[in-house]
């Protein structure tokens, strides 16, 4: 499209003002269901928007200082909302110190207004956008670093682009030719920032909108797949994500092994220091074997006091040391828990296929045996299912039967 062509700016304007009311009442309406504070800093900086294009419509040479000033003041308010609503979204502040890009547009009343202020309210007007846009895009482009969704970096994305386009054409306003008066919308750089403006309008709605979605979903499947008391996975989830694994692991050649775990006179616990100990003392081992094993080993809880543990590309001959580290840290979790009074262990079964050909169902099996062995002897130690007996090195504790208090 070539921008030197004559462009309606009225009708530019209205559309502007258009989208903008259906982003900030489509925003508005999410937030009133999911409660996201993103959500309601967005929707009103849309309605922001719809408000300074509405008195952008209506600017004359005679009303310089509500059409022009306040109008495009309202445009600084707005992008001010958006870095607030990204903040929220990636869970930070923005510190009041950012106010003070209101204060700089204030300070512009200053100027005399005799002289010709077009230019200058041009440019302070693009540099704030620029700064205020850039702001949110690192924001939003922190969570690169997380497992965060990919909408809300390409709502990052966009803001970048944003505001690198402000920061150009701040950098442009004293061109010859490029940016002639706002009150008549002359110039390139004003006829640009109309197209650029309906485009990033589009652009920020539905990524905003899309990235709090994919997150609400995110957030209820990990619901759906996590046991509420401990955080590790459920039975459902462990089977799943466990049959995908496993299928890597053969095409890969990979070892897998499963490790059955079990506090050992769990019914003793609770019996002698209630069910809220007990729970506890769960939530601590789904801890401990969640430290202790690699990243992408999946931890679940089958019900009651059984745990799993699937394995990947380790190899058999390290599960021993690994025995007697979640034996141990296990061991000391009791004083934690209830005091020196309570002195707890768990008792481990494993299972290893040095190949990854063997089916889970099997593998649970050898399992199952292997963790009977180990309460067999004595537990507080590992047992493989082959039979070879990884007792910890410290000797077994038993649980002190202390009578509560009423």
């Amino acid at each position: 499209m070539n921008l030197s062509m004559p462009i309606d700016a009225v009708t530019m304007l209205l559309m502007t003002q258009a989208i903008a009311l259906v982003a900030a009442l489509v925003l508005a309406a999410e937030w009133r269901l999911a409660k996201v504070r993103s959500l309601a800093w967005w929707s009103a900086g849309f309605a922001t928007i719809v408000v300074g294009s509405g008195m952008s419509v209506l600017r004359t040479a005679d009303s310089f200082l509500l059409y022009v000033w306040l109008a495009n003041g309202l445009l600084v308010v707005a992008h001010l909302l958006f870095a607030k609503g990204a903040a929220a979204f990636a869970g930070r502040r923005l510190p009041g110190i950012w106010l003070g890009v209101l204060l700089v547009w204030v300070a512009l009343l200053g100027t005399d207004p005799a002289s010709d202020r077009t230019a200058l309210f041009g440019l302070v007007n693009s540099a704030l956008v620029a700064i205020l846009s850039l702001k949110a895009a690192s924001l939003l482009l922190s969570l690169r670093r997380t497992s965060e969704v990919r909408d809300a970096v390409r709502l990052g994305h966009i803001f970048l682009g944003h505001g690198i386009f402000y920061l150009a054409k701040s950098g442009l306003i004293f061109m010859p030719g490029l940016f002639v008066s706002l009150v008549g919308f002359k110039g390139l750089l004003i006829k640009a920032s109309l197209y650029e403006g309906i485009l990033v309008e589009v652009s920020l709605a539905l990524l905003m909108l899309a990235a709090v979605r994919h997150r609400r979903e995110r957030q209820i499947t990990a619901l759906a797949e996590r046991d509420s008391l401990t955080g590790a996975y459920n039975r459902r989830a462990f089977e799943a994500k466990a049959a995908a694994g496993m299928a890597l692991a053969r095409r890969a050649g990979q070892p897998v092994a499963l490790l059955l775990c079990d506090v050992d006179h769990f019914k003793a616990v609770n019996d002698g220091f209630g069910h809220a100990t007990g729970d506890r003392l769960l939530s601590a081992l789904a801890g401990i074997l969640t430290d202790c094993v690699p990243a992408d080993a999946l931890v679940a809880r089958l019900g009651g006091d059984e745990f799993a543990v699937l394995l990947f590309g380790l190899p058999p001959e390290n599960l021993p040391a690994l025995g007697r580290r979640i034996c141990h840290r296990f061991a000391q979790s009791g004083a934690g828990v209830a005091g020196a009074s309570l002195q707890v262990s768990t008792s481990i079964g494993a299972a290893a296929s040095i190949t990854g050909t063997e089916e889970l169902p099997h593998l649970f099996d050898r399992a199952d045996r292997a963790l009977y062995d180990a309460k067999r002897k004595g537990r507080d130690r590992m047992s493989v299912e082959s039979g070879v007996d990884l007792s910890v090195a410290t000797p077994p504790l038993r649980l002190a039967k202390v009578a509560r208090r009423a």
